[in-house]
């Protein structure tokens, strides 16, 4: 009995079920939905910050899908029928410690960056990136991850079929 009651507390692990690609010279986060539900998507800054000050600079976006895979262009306008959230709730600060929540509105040059991702109870594998690895891409390339920390550059048809099958 002991043994049920811990399999269950665990969570099912992330799925490889978001992409990053660039279109028209803007990236945009793909995203297979393995069914209906509310999504999300999500580019964080991924600082270190000082000592002593939380930062959370992020731009996030939820909704529900209109088809099986979401495109989202980032930082822009949410796809219709989503919306912006910006008033995301953030951890309190340890004592002694301050804060800081900015809006994520441009990706610069340097900085390294988080794209998450989930879609009902599935929670996608984040991707990390910079602006160098968009320039990496090709037409029809995406950046995806099957573990965290661990990008590759694959076709979007590839992405789109192991995404599917990861779904179950």
């Amino acid at each position: 009995m002991l043994l049920l009651g811990l399999l269950s507390a665990c969570t099912p692990p992330d799925k490889p079920l978001l992409a990053l690609s660039v279109q028209q010279g803007r990236p945009v986060g793909v995203l297979v939905t393995c069914g209906d539900g509310l999504a999300q998507v999500s580019v964080y800054e991924r600082t270190t910050g000082t000592p002593g000050t939380w930062s959370f600079v992020h731009w996030h976006v939820s909704g529900a899908p209109a088809s099986e895979t979401v495109e989202v262009p980032l930082l822009g306008e949410p796809p219709a029928g989503w919306r912006l959230d910006d008033t995301r709730e953030t951890p309190a600060p340890e004592a002694g410690e301050t804060s800081r929540y900015e809006q994520l509105t441009a990706l610069e040059p340097g900085v390294g960056y988080g794209l998450g991702g989930s879609t009902g109870v599935d929670d996608a594998v984040s991707i990390t990136f910079t602006i160098a690895d968009l320039d990496r891409l090709g037409p029809d390339e995406v950046l995806t991850a099957v573990e965290f920390g661990e990008p590759r550059i694959v076709s979007r048809d590839t992405f789109v079929a192991d995404a599917r099958d990861s779904c179950g």
